[in-house]
């Protein structure tokens, strides 16, 4: 007995120092707020499982009807991080176009990627341009995402043509417009390239062509009353540009992870310098994060703030204030 307490005792005194010489890293969890499928499900989704690999931050996708139902729980705390794109975030932040309130608590985390946009239609119709959509259905309403109402505002002021000129055919969300496209209930659809959505609804009609935006001065300052940012981007025929059958421009601005001021700058921290350190694995784990680049996670944004946390990473990194 008294050999056997001597054991005891012993490997206590050997485990006392060897626990007092550790300091175990405590783990934090975190939402990303996205939608519940398409481009931002999967991106959210990527980036959660990046950082849960690479820090002490436990991270997971919470996923809501549209970034409309998840950009005010952002500004409120309810999560950590979220995806959506500039013009959504300088509404929410002015309480103008969609949000009817200020969001004076969102914060930039980091560019994610320009997000590239378009009208498609089947490959077999007689649609060329977007201008030939006048008097056709298409989708509507957006409960659940209303940020797609400036957009498509926006698409059709470029083609000379007003939202009202087509048949609206009510939609939740860019997932249900594709679903209905699919069905044959209306003649086009708006949704972002290198989505799984894309290829699916391709496979289902027997192949997409995109239309075209004008890149025209006057168009372009047309479609910038309705998305100030827009910019028009040239794409060429890929395996990957689905629907693009010839060189055309399409509607693009920038994609941004975005998180709330009440989250520690440390935290915020640890996911900008992973997002940075890791693009390849970003790009393993979802392929359209591709045009992810680490030097252009900074960018001017006039009217909207970046978290401290992000500053003091760009700060280390050099690339602070953005040029």
């Amino acid at each position: 007995m008294k050999i056997f307490r001597s054991i005891i005792l012993t490997m206590a005194a050997l485990a006392v120092p060897a626990l007092a010489g550790s300091s175990p890293v405590m783990a934090q969890s975190a939402g990303m707020g996205t939608t519940k499928t398409a481009f931002t499900s999967q991106a959210g989704t990527a980036i959660a499982k990046v950082v849960s690999q690479n820090t002490s931050i436990r991270m997971r996708a919470q996923k809501f009807g549209g970034s409309s139902v998840y950009v005010p729980l952002l500004n409120k705390g309810g999560i950590d991080f979220a995806l959506a794109n500039e013009l959504e975030m300088l509404y929410a932040v002015t309480g103008t176009g969609i949000y009817n309130k200020k969001h004076p608590n969102l914060r930039i985390v980091t560019v994610l990627t320009p997000f590239r946009t378009a009208v498609f239609v089947r490959a077999d119709s007689p649609y060329r341009k977007v201008s030939d959509l006048k008097g056709k259905r298409f989708a509507s309403g957006w409960a659940s995402q209303k940020i797609i109402i400036p957009l498509m505002n926006g698409y059709f002021a470029n083609a000379g043509m007003s939202y009202d000129d087509v048949i609206k055919i009510p939609a939740r969300n860019v997932v249900a417009g594709a679903n209905d496209f699919a069905t044959g209930k209306t003649d086009a659809f708006f949704f972002v390239f290198g989505a799984g959505k894309v290829r699916e609804t391709a496979a289902k009609v027997g192949g997409l062509r995109v239309l075209g935006l004008d890149d025209s001065a006057g168009a372009m300052a047309r479609l910038r009353r309705h998305v100030p940012p827009a910019y028009a981007l040239r794409v060429k025929p890929s395996r990957r540009n689905v629907g693009v059958d010839k060189p055309l421009h399409v509607m693009t601005y920038e994609y941004l992870v975005l998180t709330s001021s009440k989250v520690s700058g440390e935290m915020v921290y640890k996911v900008a310098k992973t997002m940075h350190d890791k693009p390849g694995e970003l790009r393993k784990s979802f392929r359209a994060l591709a045009m992810f680049k680490p030097n252009r996670m900074a960018k001017n944004f006039p009217g909207l703030k970046y978290h401290p946390g992000a500053i003091k990473y760009y700060r280390e990194l050099g690339v602070w204030p953005p040029k």
